[in-house]
């Protein structure tokens, strides 16, 4: 690690134990520039930009290198940007974040992996539920009953008949297994790309068990259809969650 290196280390939200990354730039003589609130334990009550020694920032946990997105500007013009906002204050951990200052000192966007992250994956679970309840709408204005069970058809030609009791736990629960792995594999140094489809695959397990479950009591032959059915509303679902993903990113980079 080196003079304008973006470092990160991880820390718990307050009070609980979910993991996130600080981030930081080092800027080359023991000392690392961070934005970050005023107190840890009230991130929402403000912060402002500092600059501390490395073994403050790190607060006894391990410091790592970042390198994604890739840096735009030179060493020496990282911590000149980084320098010159020591001080300022400001601080949101939603749209004004360490990640977002970090990011913007070395490419010049303010983006925040972690918060992406977070935004796409509530984004797409609203996707999802409203795919699966403006199918109901669509079947119950076709004249098809009360439309209370969504004939949902496999890959492998079945078709399974999913409730809403059903369809809206699966997409839920899929989203937030996917969020979970998702912002582990980014946390572990996996690229955008990768912990995406990390998360993808965690998804589509936990719709097709949580739709699996659901064929229980039709036997051996519900449960692998229950689990088909899962794993293609998942995959239907996907072009309106890829949809929200893109809202998200608009929005991001429109700040």
């Amino acid at each position: 690690m080196a003079r304008g290196d973006r470092l990160r280390v991880e820390r718990r939200l307050a009070g609980s134990t979910v993991a996130y990354m600080h981030h930081g730039i080092d800027i080359g003589d023991g000392t690392v520039v961070h934005a970050r609130p005023d107190d840890f334990q009230s991130p929402l009550a403000g912060g402002r930009v500092v600059r501390t020694t490395r073994a403050e920032f790190a607060g006894g946990g391990t410091v790592l290198l970042t390198t994604e997105p890739p840096a735009v500007y030179p060493p020496d013009e990282v911590v000149t940007r980084a320098i010159e906002h020591v001080g300022r204050e400001g601080y949101c951990p939603v749209v004004d974040n360490c990640e977002h200052f970090a990011t913007w000192c070395a490419t010049g966007k303010r983006t925040s992996r972690q918060v992406d992250i977070v935004l796409a994956r509530i984004s797409g679970a609203a996707a999802r539920v409203a795919t699966v309840v403006s199918a109901r709408r669509l079947l119950a204005n076709a004249a098809v009953g009360a439309a209370e069970r969504i004939a949902v058809r496999t890959v492998l030609g079945t078709t399974a008949r999913l409730g809403l009791r059903t369809l809206v736990p699966a997409a839920i629960a899929g989203e937030a297994a996917a969020l979970a792995a998702e912002w582990t594999a980014h946390h572990a140094g996996q690229s955008a790309a990768e912990s995406r489809r990390a998360g993808e695959a965690a998804g589509l397990a936990t719709s097709a068990a949580a739709c699996a479950l659901a064929g229980i009591p039709a036997g051996p032959g519900g449960v692998i259809t229950g689990a088909l059915a899962g794993a293609a509303v998942w995959a239907g679902g996907g072009l309106a969650t890829q949809a929200a993903t893109a809202v998200v990113s608009r929005g991001r980079g429109s700040r």
